[in-house]
């Protein structure tokens, strides 16, 4: 073999290593340029998921705005309309003997849906099934339903038409939200209704008890006579009247 055909076949060899080599690394660089395609794609598909995503919360938040301000725009005219409603005159709508009680029922009325508000409070529903109860819950409820359980005696004096006994049920009610504010043994209603005196105030109901008791005491002749006779023999006397407005 010549001289000529080694250097050749060499030189054929020496490329044929080379491309070779370099095919090997053009090989690998395409590989890592596929992935690096690849793994933008996903990157891509994962923002534009995203990106649905947002558009989807954003378009909930506009409705529920929208839904908000249509609520406040109602509510904004039915302020403005209750505004340029005309004043109602007070008319009086419970009266027993010509006694106007129809300020002080209301507020004994409030008072009572007060006390059923926080009575609700002590519920399982309301704290949850497995809730802690409140250590003094037992004493809470105790004074609560006690606040209201001679309220009884308040219809029955209203029904029947008797000021004799509204005063009575007056007295005993005044005297019993007196002393529940005084009495700290066992039981201790003092300390109920003091921790419970912004849901529970006692000071206007008082009022509203003792402003009956007045208006009943200032009658002339009451608990003699007529109402007597009532209180005897008649529970629904014809003069006791509730006055509706026309």
């Amino acid at each position: 073999m010549s001289i000529f055909s080694i250097i050749l076949i060499s030189f054929m060899a020496g490329w044929i290593v080379f491309a070779t080599a370099l095919a090997f690394v053009r090989g690998r660089a395409l590989r890592r340029e596929q992935q690096a395609h690849n793994d933008e794609q996903e990157r891509g598909a994962r923002y534009r998921a995203a990106l649905r995503r947002q558009e989807a919360q954003v378009a909930a938040a506009v409705a529920q705005y929208e839904a908000l301000h249509a609520d406040y725009l109602a509510l904004q005219q039915a302020v403005e309309a209750r505004e340029q409603a005309p004043v109602e005159r007070p008319i009086p709508m419970v009266m027993i003997d010509s006694l106007d009680l129809s300020g002080e029922l209301g507020i004994l009325l409030e008072h009572v849906a007060r006390v059923a508000t926080t009575i609700r409070s002590y519920s399982a529903y309301t704290r949850g099934h497995y809730g802690q109860e409140p250590n003094k819950a037992r004493y809470d409820l105790l004074w609560l339903a006690d606040c209201l359980h001679t309220y009884d005696q308040l219809g029955k004096a209203l029904a029947g038409g008797s000021q004799r006994a509204l005063a009575q049920a007056c007295e005993e009610l005044l005297s019993m939200y007196d002393m529940y504010l005084k009495d700290g043994s066992g039981y201790d209603s003092r300390d109920t209704f003091r921790r419970l005196a912004e849901k529970v105030p006692l000071a206007g109901v008082t009022d509203a008890i003792r402003s009956i008791a007045m208006k009943t005491a200032a009658v002339p002749g009451m608990g003699t006579g007529a109402a007597a006779g009532r209180d005897a023999g008649n529970p629904h006397p014809a003069s006791a009247e509730a006055v509706l407005p026309g």
